[in-house]
This record gives C-alpha cells, structure tokens and sequence, in this order.
C-alpha cells in the first residue's frame, strides 16, 4: 500500500491507461483512413513504419493492424507483410451490390433525423470536395467524400447498419483514390453529391437513394473499366 501510495504522489495520481488508449487512436486513424482512401491497393503498412509515423512503439501498432487484418481491410501479402487488399471485377460488384441495398437503406432511415445543422455539415463537406478538385488536393478530396457519406449514414441510427457500410468501405476505400484522379469521374460526382443535398433539404427519400445509388454505380462503372485495363492493374499494383 506504501508502494502505491508513493507512485500515485510522483506522479499526480494518473492511471495506466495509455497503451490501450495508444492502440484504439492507431487502429480507429488507419481504419478510417484506409476507408478514404488514403492508401492504395497493394500498399504494405509495415509496423515499424506506421509506428515511426505516429510516433509510438511497435506495440500498439501491431495490436491495430492486427485488429484490422481481422476485418479483412488488411491481408498477409509479400514477404508476409500486411498489406491493403487488391479487388478483383467479381468482388467489386458483389461489393457494389451489397453498398447499393445498405447505403440507400441508411440514407432512408437518415432522412426523419436529418436538420438544418446536419445540411450545414453536408455543404461544408461538399464545399471541401469541390476546393479540392480546383487545388488537385486528392487527399483533401477524399476526406471530405467519406465525411459527406458517413455523416448521412450515421443519422440512420442503426449501430449494425453502419458497421456493415463500413466494413464495406474499408475494402472499397483504396480504390476510390483511382477514380479521384480522373476530373471526369469527379465533375460527375459532384454533380450527384449536389443532387443529394438537394434530396434532403427537400426530404426526399426515394431522390436520396437515387442520388446514393448513382454515386455508387458510377464509382463502380469507373473502377471496373480500371480493373479490366491495363493501367487499371498497374495502378493497383
């Protein structure tokens, strides 16, 4: 007691919570990063490296990657190295099939339970997507499209919903950095995710999932012609 006692004096009575608080941060950055699309198919995430980038030890990096491989959004690639997962035609329409029924599900439920304060939120994210196409901020672009997407889908209010969606986005995400350097795909997309907007301020159900719908179709009509090219699987290697 005299021991525990002298401890908690030195050191203001702080408690020993910092690995786990450690691991959770690493794992809940790299997995929301990998669903933006900050990494590319086929990218090794090497412990040593994700840990001299955050600025930890090994430890709680491994414990999170190792958290992620078990969701699937990181795999065992060369060398045995975890790497982020590389999509062939047949999954990405599986995929696309699966985001299409959850996400216009999601949007559906969101609508009761979206307000002025959430619409003020969807034009900041929109504004932010369409800046960073004009500065060719590809990274800046993809936050603001994950932003966009999750704020919606988390006014649904279903916990298992947006799980799903998520673990969905952890596979697509790495591909969606594919389609953010073609302004083609962008000037349409921005068109849909205006048209979007437009569909919840008006409260519009069947327009919100039109407009999530066509989203995810374009993303996948693009993505497929890049994966059935040669450039295509270049850029994903």
């Amino acid at each position: 007691m005299a021991n525990r006692m002298d401890w908690t004096a030195d050191t203001g009575g702080l408690e020993t919570v910092a690995r786990a608080t450690l691991q959770e941060q690493i794992y809940q950055q790299l997995r929301n990063r990998i669903m933006s699309g900050f990494f590319k198919p086929g990218q090794a995430l090497s412990m040593r490296s994700v840990a001299e980038a955050v600025g930890v030890s090994v430890m709680p990096v491994r414990d999170a990657l190792r958290r992620l491989e078990v969701e699937n959004a990181l795999v065992v690639g060369h060398n045995r190295a975890l790497e982020v997962p590389k999509l062939d035609a047949e999954t990405l329409m599986e995929i696309s099939d699966m985001r299409i029924a959850l996400e216009g599900l999601a949007v559906e439920r969101a609508i009761p339970a979206i307000d002025e304060a959430d619409l003020e939120h969807l034009r900041g994210h929109f504004t932010d997507m369409s800046e960073s196409i004009v500065s060719d901020d590809t990274d800046g672009y993809l936050a603001a499209n994950w932003a966009f997407h999750s704020h919606i889908y988390r006014r649904a209010g279903a916990g298992i919903l947006i799980s799903v969606i998520e673990s969905l986005w952890l596979r697509m995400g790495p591909y969606f950095r594919l389609t953010a350097e073609d302004y083609r795909h962008l000037d349409n997309a921005m068109i849909i995710h205006h048209d979007i907007v437009g569909a919840l301020e008006m409260g519009d159900a069947a327009a919100a999932r039109a407009g999530i719908i066509a989203d995810i179709e374009a993303a996948t009509r693009d993505l497929k012609y890049w994966l059935n090219s040669n450039d295509g699987h270049e850029a994903a290697q």
